[in-house]
């Protein structure tokens, strides 16, 4: 019996505590899911990690069996996605400001602003070159300085000159109709067997051509006195007919009477005239010219150009015509005479268009022009008027010695570079002298003394270290702002006036 109660009391405490335990199992269950869903809930906002859904998956599922403090939920809490910031800057990076540069203008070369290009400011073009005056003493040296300068710079044949005979043509010649027609009606008379009405036609005729020298044909002349020769000699004027001859051959030693039109007798007269021409001794002819250079004709034949000495013809009567572009033609007939000198000066008249450029570069030329920075409206009308790209200008005047003197200016009317300061001294055998004003004219036009703008380094440096730029401009240089300032330096201490290479006009 005791036993049997012993047990039922067992049971009864085994009843009494298994419920209890089952409901503290039940409550810790439940405390533990509630806190998996609290980890849960904070993790939600983080949608780009799949992670956190996959673990509070795993411990939903394995409730009864995870631990009470769920360690896997405090780590990625601590140092939340520690690989994602780094990313997102690399899948669309940002270009810094230098990774697509623009090409900057090089600044290693200044530039100047006025400057053209390089093939411009290098290549040559034609040059208008003019002397001028400033006081009325001076007009023979300014002729004679301007003749100078273009033979110098026509020497090399590396100038292009202006070509002055195309710019301003002569006028048309004379006409010698006139002369023409008296010839005509001199050979009808002499047809019709009237001599003395032939010898006055032809005397007319003969007289006609010659006031007309530069027109003059020497075979048309030749022939007009073998007529008017003919007609004396039927008139029985035997010693005039042979003068008449005489001036035939002078005009023209290829000269012969035609044997078909006149007798033996005629032939006979005119080879004693021919054989008295030949036998006088000759003469010398001299030929000078305002402006000088140019160009002598005798008989139709070139001679030179002037100042023309000690041309030695025949003695007689001679054609000479000296003639210069832009010109009118100076013409006469002169007698040269046996053993004598003949001397023919030529004043040159410039026809009215060079005229009016003569005065504009009389403007151009004045000192308060040469000390502008920019070309003179002369200087660039000169250029227009003649199709010139270089205008140059010397100015001639004479100091209180009476000696002459004389500066030099160009202007390139494309690339608007200036050559200044070149002084010319007119003493003979002078360094400084024609000559050596040409040559800077020269490096000017072909490039030498033009401003460049090296194509690595510094500015400058290519042109300033090259020999012929201080062989060209003879003086002092200096390098300012990417801009070449030359002058010559005179032997007699003046100070010396820039160059601008560009800067200006």
């Amino acid at each position: 019996m005791n036993s049997f109660r012993r047990i039922a009391l067992l049971l009864a405490l085994l009843l009494a505590v298994l419920p209890a335990h089952a409901q503290t199992t039940r409550k810790k269950a439940t405390r533990k899911k509630a806190a998996v869903t609290k980890v849960v809930k904070k993790k939600r906002p983080i949608k780009k990690k799949k992670a956190p859904a996959a673990e509070e998956t795993q411990t939903a599922d394995t409730g009864e069996t995870t631990p009470p403090e769920p360690m896997v939920f405090g780590e990625p809490d601590s140092n939340p996605q520690p690989a994602e910031t780094p990313v997102t800057p690399l899948e669309k990076p940002t270009p810094p400001a230098v990774a697509k540069p623009v090409q900057p203008a090089p600044l290693t070369t200044p530039t100047l602003a006025t400057q053209a290009p390089a093939s411009e400011v290098t290549a040559s073009g034609p040059v208008a070159l003019f002397a001028v005056a400033r006081v009325p003493n001076a007009e023979n040296a300014a002729v004679k300085l301007e003749g100078e300068l273009l033979g110098h710079l026509r020497a090399r044949g590396d100038v292009t000159l202006v070509d002055l005979g195309a710019a301003f043509p002569p006028p048309a010649p004379g006409s010698l109709a006139r002369a023409d027609g008296l010839f005509e009606e001199g050979r009808t008379a002499y047809d019709n067997l009237d001599p003395e009405a032939a010898e006055a036609k032809f005397l007319a005729a003969a007289e006609a051509y010659t006031q007309s020298p530069a027109e003059l044909n020497p075979g048309r002349l030749a022939q007009t006195y073998v007529f008017l020769g003919a007609s004396r000699h039927l008139n029985g004027k035997v010693d005039e007919a042979k003068a008449a001859f005489m001036l035939a051959v002078e005009a023209d030693r290829s000269t012969r009477p035609d044997t078909t039109l006149f007798s033996q007798e005629v032939s006979t007269l005119f080879e004693e005239a021919r054989a008295a021409v030949a036998a006088r001794p000759v003469g010398t002819l001299v030929v000078q010219s305002q402006p000088a250079g140019a160009r002598v004709t005798v008989n139709g034949r070139e001679l030179g150009v002037t100042p023309l000495k000690g041309v030695e013809l025949p003695a007689g009567h001679h054609p000479v015509v000296v003639s210069l572009p832009g010109y009118a033609p100076f013409a006469a007939y002169t007698q040269v005479k046996s053993t004598a000198s003949a001397e023919v000066k030529a004043e040159l008249e410039p026809t009215p268009g060079l005229a009016a450029i003569r005065d504009a570069a009389a403007t151009a030329a004045t000192e308060r022009a040469f000390d502008q920075d920019v070309a003179p409206a002369e200087a660039r009308a000169i250029g227009e008027r003649l199709g010139a790209r270089y205008v140059v200008l010397a100015a001639v005047w004479r100091n209180k010695k009476g000696h002459a003197e004389a500066e030099l200016q160009a202007w390139d009317l494309r690339s608007k570079a200036k050559l200044r300061g070149v002084e010319i001294e007119l003493t003979k055998d002078s360094r400084h002298g024609p000559a050596a004003a040409a040559d800077q004219v020269r490096g000017f036009v072909n490039g030498a003394a033009a401003p460049r703008v090296a194509q690595s380094g510094r500015s400058g440096d290519s042109l300033i270290k090259r020999p012929w730029f201080w062989a060209v401009v003879g003086g002092a240089a200096a390098v300012t702002a990417g801009a070449i300032y030359v002058a010559t330096t005179p032997d007699k201490g003046r100070g010396f006036n820039p160059v601008s290479g560009g800067v200006g006009f």
